[in-house]
């Protein structure tokens, strides 16, 4: 486990009293939030307000697997990773509060508790006829496209990056302000400029570059 120092003793305590901090959440949540490949749980963390999410896979392995995984390092200190390294590059992410992976022999079970951001919806809602005039849609849009933009420049791989995974939260009339969500199996390269310089001192692809495209 890897926690913030101020929900630190607020995640052991909830560890003490259920087998998983995703299991203690959603007997206390406070709200449930529906996702792609299950909820998440607004909760209470010590005083701090937290969503946390338990790891399920999906598509064609899920029914193989379940929630367990094998991947080294696990998938919340690798999200925890990316996530911080966003942040530094000015990449606005919630902060992740904790990393929790537990033994399931074989492989490991995961939860992830990050940062509650409010008021807001995720992009996908903000969309939908009738909801928002065409101005505040338009600047919401344009907000949302910086923000992967940034993302984009600070080298980011985001295998499932969409419109439920970019939360807009408003600022005032025509201003908002773009987080992304959700970044489980995503992945941080070169960044842009410098895949760019790259690209244009040498006609060869680099290895990283001919990895990928192999």
């Amino acid at each position: 486990m890897i926690a913030a120092e101020a929900v630190a003793a607020a995640i052991e305590d909830a560890l003490s009293r259920a087998p998983t901090l995703a299991a203690w959440a959603a007997e206390r949540a406070e709200r449930e939030v529906p996702g792609g490949r299950g909820p998440a749980w607004r909760v209470d963390l010590g005083g701090t307000p937290a969503a946390v999410r338990h790891y399920r896979r999906g598509g064609w392995m899920g029914p193989l697997l379940g929630d367990r995984y094998f991947d080294r390092p696990p998938r919340p200190f690798a999200e925890l990773a990316v996530s911080e390294l966003l942040r530094q590059a000015g990449v606005s992410t919630p902060p992740i509060l904790a990393a929790v992976a537990y033994a399931a022999r074989p492989g490991y079970r995961a939860d992830l508790a990050t940062a509650w951001i409010e008021p807001g919806l995720d992009l996908a809602d903000l969309l939908r006829p009738g909801l928002y005039p065409a101005a505040e849609r338009g600047a919401a849009l344009e907000t949302a496209g910086e923000a992967v933009g940034r993302a984009h420049g600070a080298g980011l791989d985001h295998p499932d990056l969409r419109p439920g995974n970019l939360f807009l939260r408003p600022l005032g009339p025509g201003r908002w302000e773009a987080w992304l969500l959700d970044l489980d199996r995503a992945s941080l390269g070169a960044p842009a400029e410098a895949k760019k310089k790259t690209s244009s001192g040498s006609g060869a692809p680099s290895p990283r570059s001919a990895a990928r495209a192999a």
